[in-house]
């Protein structure tokens, strides 16, 4: 387990980090604290931080969820055309 520290929300958090390279990592901590500010500026009103944290990962949440659904979806589709893709070729090569 490697673990490693990173500034996170305007704090230092040592993490265990796993199957996961340092350029990645950095790359999920700067996409986190991109989120974080914008839900801050977004949110200026409320001082508690613990709740801009909660925002910030309910947002992160819904995003992988939709790219998800985007990604079944396109999966579904192509599996669709390769088995129609599959039922032409056998039609052509063994017709009724």
């Amino acid at each position: 387990m490697t673990t490693t520290r990173a500034r996170i929300m305007g704090r230092d958090i040592e993490l265990n980090i796993e199957e996961i390279d340092e350029l990645s990592f950095s790359a999920i901590v700067s996409y986190v604290n991109e989120e974080w500010q914008k839900m801050q500026e977004e949110n200026s009103n409320v001082p508690d931080t613990q709740k801009i944290a909660a925002l910030t990962a309910v947002k992160i949440a819904a995003d992988l969820l939709k790219t998800k659904r985007l990604q079944d979806n396109i999966s579904d589709s192509y599996e669709r055309k390769i088995n129609d893709l599959i039922k032409k070729l056998d039609e052509a090569e063994y017709p009724n």
